[in-house]
Formats: C-alpha cells, structure tokens, sequence
C-alpha cells in the first residue's frame, strides 16, 4: 500500500465523467511487425521512466476532513520494470480484425469495480500479418479526450526517440508540470463566487460502483449485442451550404448571431438521430435531451495549457424540441428547426466560462462521498475528438503514421463520437471531412439514413 504522501488527488471535475476505461484505437500499416513492435516497446519504456506514474493506479482514498472516497492516483506497488504497460496479442489473418469483439483487442475491460485494481492506463499490441492496431485504454477520471491525446502525443515522440536520434520535450514538459496543473485545478471550488445550479448536469451514477465483474460484462455484453456502430461522413460543401441557409433564418429568429459548421452537425446530429431512435416523436412536443461534453480548458483565465491532462470538460445539456417549432413538418420547418437549435448550441457555447467551471467543482466539493456524483444521462450525447492530432503523429521506425483510428467504447444507443480530422486535407488548406461515429439500436441506422435532413450533409 503506498504512502499518503504518496497519493496524487484527483480534482473535483475528474469525479463527474463516466467511472469506465475509455478506449483510443489506433492502426498502423506495416511490412516489419519486428521493427514497429520493437519501436512500440522501448517507446513506451522511455515514456513510463519519464512519466512513472502512468503505470501507477486509481485508488479511492478518504484523507482526516476531506471528502469521502475521493480518487488518488497511487504509484505502482512493484517495480516499473515488472508492470506490465503492454500486452502482444497475436492473430492469424488481417482478416480476423473484425471479427472478434471489441473487447478481445484492449487491455483492459470497459469496467473495473473500485475493489480491484483499477490501473491509469494500459497498451495492447494487436499483431496482423500485415497490420498492428494498437489500443490505449485509460481511466477516464484520470484523462478527459484531450488529455489522452496528450498522452499519444507523447508515446509518439518517446517512440521516434526510441534509437536515441530525438528528444522527448513534451515528456519533459508533462513530468515538471503534471502535479502543479492537477493541484491547481482541484483548487478551483475555492475561486467559486457565484454559484450555478447544476441539479440537470450532474447526478447520481449510472453504473452501481460495486458491481461485480462478473456483472458487468454480463452487461456489457448484452449492451453490445443489442447496437450497432456506424462510421458517417460529412461533406464540408453540403455542410457550408446548409449552414448559410440556416444562417438567411436567424433574422427569422430575431437573432444577430452567427453559428458554426459544428454548431449545426451537433444539432443535426441531435434531431436526426433523435428520430431515428424515437420515431414516435413526430409531433415534436414530447421533451427531449441532448447533450454536448465542452472542453473549458479555453474557457478560464489564465487559460489551462493543452498539458493538463485531467478533465476539464462538462455536460452541456438542451431540449431537441422547441415550442415555437412544435407540430410543424416539412423541410422549411425542418430548416427552422436546425436552424433555432444550433443557435441555441451557439448560445449556450458562449456562454460557458470560468464561472461555470468553478461553480460545478464547487458543486462536487461539496458531496460527502465522492464515489455519488457523475454527469447526469440525457437521450444524445455528443462528444467531439475531432481535435486530436493522431492524424499527424510520426510514431517512429516501424509504425510511421496511422491509417486509421476508431473508438472502442459503443455501447449506449443516442452516442456520437466526431472522429479526430486526417492531417492530409488539413495540409492542403481545404476543411476536412467530418466523420462521426453514431450509435443505435440495431436496425435503427436505416431510418437515420432515409432522413431527408441527415441526407443533406452526408458526403
């Protein structure tokens, strides 16, 4: 058992995701499995010696007057030479990639129950003949999205370093930093002048905490078989066209305002997958959530610096359905209603703010147990990783750049994911395409694709 002096404190906002291991999915092409699995291996090495405790683990710790239950990262209990950072699974056919499930490809299951060892994060080799797909899995409460990009751009650069012809600058800004930046964010409830309320974001866990294993993937596994994912595509063109149409109606809306191009796929994105989902909903008027997860990192002053690795991101929830559109149908009505929503996310973007940040760590400081609270459900769930730079990493001799990236977390139908941007449109000038990940009911991906709206931005 470590020392208390020993324990790293997770910050209040850390409490609010999800208590599961998300997973990053990356492919690589390669002709040399030795060379790339070689360059893997000394590269996560160097990172784990910089950077000791990634291969520690995330305890729940109650300190003399603070709260319950609070989640400490732990150093590892046995040497770093001993953990065991990577695993090599070994498969037959680069056509067996697919038809395993999900799970089969990542080191560590979606849930671990506080009882067990719950480790930071873990790397699992998938080894084809002529492929490597390599998963990071990571404890959400210790990494939002961004911060686990963070942390592949670092196994990157580690890994070119792996011959010792690089240096590793962003290893070495995390490992000065990393404990200032967490130590500083866990002291935002003290900054809360004005208090929010936050009785829709925050609430109490979906997942008992003390469900078994056993339990879980009982769960899990009927979770699974019960959605279906599937990768869209969204033109940039058909995206802009329909944006300046949206825009001709905001004076419709008395509103001056201006929207973004991810302000109306977040919101086309709501209704159209809203419906397929709940066609019952016709009408309009039945209430219905969505929710967008915000980075704030941006959003306090001084701003957070894209090295803190923890969560810095929030629940943003609103209705679908909005009473000035209610019971109207057709594509004008439709028009209108993308329209007034993605204003509303506009809205509601602008005015996140350093205020809110505070407010809702102050809301977590003040629980008891903090093993209660988490971020309340809602019916849609953005959540954008389309500014992680996986696209453009060079992960050294062997690996190079990857082919492709995908989530390894689908289970709830309602999810979508924007998949990270690819490095060659971006160097061309030109926006790329977006590509999101959306999770349904199985067989409900054919109403989403007769949508005549969703239709209007699919590449």
């Amino acid at each position: 058992m470590s020392g208390v002096s020993d324990l790293l404190a997770l910050s209040p906002l850390d409490h609010i995701p999800a208590k599961l291991f998300l997973p990053y999915i990356l492919h690589f092409d390669t002709s040399d499995n030795q060379a790339a699995l070689s360059t893997l291996r000394k590269g996560i090495d160097t990172l784990i010696l910089q950077l000791p405790w990634l291969a520690g683990d995330v305890i729940l710790h109650s300190a003399p007057n603070g709260p319950k239950n609070r989640m400490h990262i732990a150093p590892p209990s046995i040497p770093l030479s001993e953990v065991p950072m990577l695993r090599v699974k070994h498969f037959d056919g680069d056509e067996d990639f697919g038809t395993h499930p999900v799970q089969s490809y990542l080191p560590l299951p979606t849930f671990i129950p506080a009882s067990q060892q719950r480790p930071v994060l873990r790397f699992q080799a998938n080894v084809f003949p002529s492929k490597i797909v390599v998963a990071m899995s990571f404890w959400h409460s210790v990494f939002d999205g961004t911060g686990a990009g963070i942390i592949l751009e670092a196994v990157a650069e580690c890994c070119r370093s792996a011959n010792g012809e690089h240096e590793t600058p962003l290893a070495e800004t995390l490992a000065k930093t990393h404990v200032d930046l967490r130590n500083m964010v866990s002291g935002f409830p003290f900054k809360c002048a004005t208090r929010l309320d936050h009785s829709v974001e925050l609430g109490t866990p979906v997942f008992d905490p003390n469900t078994s294993t056993e339990q879980w993937n009982a769960m899990e596994w009927a979770m699974a078989s019960s959605v279906e994912t599937k990768r869209y595509s969204f033109s940039p063109e058909k995206v802009a066209k329909l944006k300046n149409i949206c825009t001709r109606l905001l004076p419709q809306l008395e509103s001056s305002a201006w929207i973004s191009s991810n302000d109306l796929i977040t919101a086309a994105l709501a209704i159209c997958v809203d419906r397929a989902l709940h066609p019952e909903r016709a009408s309009k008027t039945q209430s219905a959530d969505f929710l967008m997860a915000v980075d704030l990192r941006s959003r306090v002053q001084p701003p957070l610096p894209k090295t803190y690795l923890g969560n810095s991101i929030f629940p943003v929830h609103d209705e679908i359905y909005i009473e000035d559109v209610a019971g109207q149908t057709g594509d004008d009505a439709d028009l209108l209603h993308l329209a007034h929503l993605a204003l509303r996310v506009r809205t509601k973007l602008a005015s996140m703010d350093e205020t809110l940040m505070y407010s809702a760590s102050a809301a977590v400081a003040d629980y008891d147990d903090w093993t209660k609270v988490e971020a309340g459900p809602a019916g849609i769930i953005v959540t954008s990783w389309r500014g992680l730079k996986v696209f453009s990493l060079d992960f050294g001799a062997g690996l190079g750049h990857i082919a492709d990236f995908e989530p390894g977390l689908t289970l709830v139908p309602g999810g979508c994911i924007f998949l990270p941007s690819r490095k060659s449109l971006e160097q061309s000038g030109s926006t790329p395409t977006w590509e999101v990940c959306i999770t349904l009911k199985t067989g409900d991906s054919e109403l989403l694709e007769k949508d005549s709206l969703f239709k209007q931005i699919l590449a």
